[in-house]
């Protein structure tokens, strides 16, 4: 198995988590609907019927344990819940500031290097973030870690670039990992 390709990922987050990546929170079960994960899926109301089918299809294909994977669905709805609940603050902000003064301002008056230190963030922060401003636990968060350290390895794993949009590209060419300054 190549070291930080989507196996290694798995392999990764299946070993964190089970030997002392859950919380005491985490013992409980991730999904209190009688149905389980097939019942959440289909009362989730900004799911369309395909989208819930492709869901559901995932599910069958799932390379975690069932408990881990239940944990990974239902903490990934909620932070998916939570961050669309704060796409309004953003869009305020960019309607107020507007986006050409806001790339003004990026280029010109803060320049890139002071820009690149604003998007720098410790892997540490990544679990801190998601176990404090969207309260997600474990199995989540100990995915999300393996997902950064692929993402800081990614030209080992020889995968090409994959983004949708000019933009989505343009970043996955120039995303860098330093290990003394992050991304």
């Amino acid at each position: 198995m190549p070291r930080y390709s989507d196996e290694w990922v798995v392999t990764k987050s299946v070993f964190e988590y089970t030997t002392g990546g859950s919380c005491a929170c985490c013992s409980f079960p991730a999904i209190f609907d009688p149905n389980g994960l097939k019942g959440l899926i289909n009362s989730i109301s900004d799911m369309e019927t395909d989208a819930a089918n492709n869901e559901l299809n995932a599910i069958d294909k799932s390379p975690w344990p069932e408990e881990m994977r239940d944990s990974i669905w239902s903490d990934r709805v909620k932070v998916r819940y939570k961050m669309k609940k704060e796409i309004k603050i953003y869009s305020d902000f960019m309607e107020e500031v507007g986006k050409d003064q806001l790339l003004k301002f990026c280029m010109e008056d803060l320049k890139p290097q002071a820009l690149k230190k604003i998007f720098q963030m410790a892997r540490v922060q990544v679990t801190d973030i998601l176990s404090n401003r969207y309260k997600v636990c474990a199995a989540y968060g100990t995915l999300m870690c393996s997902v950064v350290d692929q993402v800081a390895n990614f030209k080992m794993t020889k995968y090409t670039i994959d983004g949708r949009g000019i933009e989505e590209v343009e970043f996955e060419k120039n995303l860098k990992f330093n290990r003394f300054g992050g991304f």
